[in-house]
């Protein structure tokens, strides 16, 4: 063998052991990788074991506590939208060539529509325990009635004819009352009115009971109960003297503002006789017949149960109408 040859078989000797080095080195460093990842794989597993069963006993503390709760609580809320009648306005202006207690159309109001959303809640068995209007927005817009008034004063004697003998806690309330323009103002000027609120709006007290068949002192006596004679916060800033459009959670800015009181006593006057104070069906004034979803009645006792949460509230409005009529006896 010539030393050229040897020269090639060491180069070749020299190659392949350092290939065998090199895998040798690869296979040890794979098979120690491996056994730390086993390792490591190992210690992981039994953590997430005992995570696991940690896990599971937190879950089964909630899950107590959860069930305690809901039968502690037990509501459910609901949210609904439903569409109703959006009630138009009535405007009333003066006009001199019509006596003074009469009254004429000039225009004929349309109502519109409204989505009212309602928050329901239920108990743990169903039942209904308190509802609230959340919203209304307009879909339809109403176009405004318009009354004329007369303030062309009569050369005759002033007569009062109403009477004060018919009042009791159990009168129907969708008849009026039979008092006189006059009486009206001569009840509703009082002391205790610091704004002359009533006074100042008597007559229209008068003009709803002559136009709606709605016992006027009682619509007098709810805006006196809701307002506290015309000084709360709503009556002031917003002409209304009912509270009407307010909503448990948020009163102020749920409640209609009205240009004036007499609108407020308008719109309030016609709710009473169309959805609390007469039977689904039955004619009520100018055509209109009366929806009575919230009817059960048309005495006090019977407005209460959908009118008003406080279960005294009926009691409350009674005190108000005989004082406005012990005023007129």
């Amino acid at each position: 063998m010539t030393s050229k040859e040897k020269k090639i078989i060491s180069t070749i000797l020299v190659v392949w052991l350092a290939i065998f080095l090199i895998i040798l080195l690869q296979r040890q460093e794979k098979t120690t990788y491996a056994v730390t990842l086993k390792d490591e794989i190992i210690e992981t597993s039994a953590d997430i074991q005992e995570n696991v069963k940690i896990s599971n006993a937190k879950k089964i503390d909630l899950d107590n506590i959860m069930k305690r709760n809901s039968v502690s609580i037990g509501y459910k809320e609901e949210i609904t939208v439903e569409e109703e009648e959006l009630e138009y306005i009535t405007k009333y202006r003066n006009n001199e060539e019509l006596y003074i207690g009469t009254t004429q159309i000039a225009q004929e109001g349309r109502n519109g529509t409204q989505a009212i959303t309602i928050k329901k809640i239920y108990d743990e068995n169903g039942n209904l325990v308190k509802e609230e209007q959340v919203s209304a927005v307009v879909v339809k817009a109403s176009i405004n009635k318009v009354i004329d008034i007369g303030t062309k004063k009569k050369e005759v004697k002033k007569v009062l004819v109403g009477s004060s003998g018919g009042l009791n806690f159990n009168m129907a309330l969708n008849k009026p009352s039979g008092f006189s323009l006059e009486q009206f103002t001569k009840a509703l000027t009082d002391s205790k009115d610091k704004y002359k609120t009533f006074q100042n709006n008597a007559k229209y007290f008068y003009y709803v009971e002559k136009q709606y068949n709605i016992n006027g002192m009682f619509v007098a006596a709810v805006g006196i109960h809701e307002s506290a004679w015309g000084t709360s916060r709503i009556a002031r800033d917003k002409h209304n003297l009912f509270g009407y459009g307010a909503y448990d959670s948020n009163p102020y800015n749920g409640a209609y503002t009205f240009e004036n009181y007499g609108e407020s006593i308008d719109l309030v006057s016609r709710v009473f006789v169309k959805y609390y104070l007469n039977a689904n069906g039955t004619k009520i004034y100018d055509g209109v017949i009366a929806n009575g979803k919230y009817y059960s009645g048309n005495t006090l006792t019977a407005v209460n149960k959908k009118y008003a949460s406080d279960k005294k509230w009926a009691n409350g409005v009674y005190s108000h109408m005989q004082y406005l009529y012990n005023k007129l006896k």
